[in-house]
């Protein structure tokens, strides 16, 4: 191996560690991207920096961060409105890096995505590892089995990680495992491990916006693999996903807390151990209203600046006031964000950071479909989809957004 191909093969596991950006902790996220960007540098010979004076789909990423930039002006808290830029350098980084450095081969995004598939199944594995254990000496000490103890925030306490955001880090995965199969597992035991693993993550990290996205998954996978069987084989495979679609409705029912998140999410019954049902805010609104609450109270804020926005670093103070002066009690001691990405951009810039945050979801669309890839519509579906629960613009879902969009994006350049 020449001097050459040993800086390639760094610039591809750079990539991957970026991949798996903030799985296991923010510590691992930063340093991805350090590594990445090392490997860039260190491949400086094969960097072409004349590729920047070219229209590119990547760039709306680097025109958002612009935007923050300007925003940051007319906020007012420059301290805050830094902290902001800082966690949006992947923005600005990453289509610089994947513009400029010689485009990734298909054998060398597979390595890629291997890295980001294997990564999430050993992290299930550790969290197992760690409820079992726990379990154990919880037996050991007189206790029975709790759902409640193993379940939810016991399961991922050893990472400190949320629900949502390794969802939809799992989510992806598993699109990758359906979709790339033949050319990512040479055996059909570890394919079939993967998946068992990973679909059962999806169960246990409990993120209900995970649920709906896992569904889809499932339904875009039968229909594009019932369209291409013939005779017993088109049966069969409707037969399987049937049997496993009631095997998931089966074990969502059979674990009590499962079922609770659901019927709490659909209105059926609020009997949620984890929700404090008699926390209830000066205005006597229950917290089972708490999103739209949110949402109303930020949708009063934009009003007042509907085309740039309060700026970059104001969101947070301006909506614990709101929070406050509405007596909404129980967001404001928890510092609630909006939970909705749409309208955090809508507060943060107005309609004008918005209309770049669709530019960005219409590319994503638009190139799935042009290019038959599903892994990447998946992908829109969960970036879109979950943006209208979540804030994503929190570290993990910035470098998850920023990192796989010029991933896929960039294959159209080649």
């Amino acid at each position: 191996m020449n001097s050459k191909d040993a800086k390639r093969i760094f610039l591809v596991f750079g990539a991957a560690t970026a991949a798996i950006g903030y799985i296991f902790s923010i510590t691992t996220g930063s340093i991805g991207i350090m590594i990445f960007l090392l490997a860039w540098l260190i491949n400086y010979k094969s960097i072409t920096f004349n590729k920047l004076t070219k229209k590119n789909k990547l760039w709306p990423l680097v025109l958002f961060f612009l935007f923050l930039i300007l925003g940051s002006f007319h906020g007012g808290d420059f301290y805050k409105s830094q902290k902001i830029l800082v966690r949006f350098i992947p923005f600005l980084l990453f289509p610089i890096l994947f513009i400029t450095a010689p485009i990734f081969s298909s054998k060398e995004r597979l390595r890629i995505i291997k890295v980001f598939v294997h990564s999430l199944t050993i992290f299930f594995i550790i969290c197992l590892i760690v409820a079992i254990s726990r379990q154990i000496g919880f037996w050991n000490r007189g206790g029975i089995f709790n759902w409640y103890y193993f379940y939810r925030y016991d399961f991922l306490e050893v990472f400190k990680q949320h629900p949502t955001y390794l969802s939809m880090f799992t989510l992806l995965s598993l699109s990758f495992v359906l979709f790339l199969k033949k050319d990512l597992f040479g055996k059909r035991f570890l394919l079939i491990t993967t998946l068992l693993i990973q679909m059962t993550a999806i169960i246990f990290y409990g993120s209900r916006i995970g649920y709906i996205l896992f569904l889809f998954l499932l339904v875009i996978y039968f229909f594009r693999n019932f369209r291409t069987k013939n005779g017993y084989k088109k049966f069969r495979s409707a037969a399987i996903f049937i049997s496993s679609f009631i095997l998931m409705v089966f074990l969502v029912y059979k674990i009590p807390i499962v079922k609770e998140r659901i019927f709490y999410t659909f209105g059926l019954s609020y009997d949620y151990k984890f929700n404090n049902i008699e926390s209830i805010n000066e205005g006597g609104i229950p917290e089972e209203h708490g999103r739209f609450l949110l949402w109303k109270d930020a949708v009063s804020l934009i009003k007042e600046r509907p085309f740039f926005g309060l700026g970059t670093g104001a969101t947070e103070k301006a909506l614990l006031k709101k929070y406050k002066e509405m007596g909404h009690i129980l967001f404001l001691d928890n510092k609630y964000n909006v939970h909705n990405s749409y309208l955090q951009t809508l507060l943060m810039g107005g309609i004008f950071l918005l209309a770049v945050y669709l530019l960005i979801m219409h590319n994503l669309l638009w190139s799935s479909l042009s290019r038959k890839d599903v892994s990447l519509f998946m992908f829109f579906l969960i970036i879109a989809i979950t943006s209208i629960t979540e804030t994503i613009f929190v570290s993990r879902g910035v470098q998850f957004l920023s990192f796989f969009y010029c991933f896929f994006l960039m294959r159209e350049h080649e």
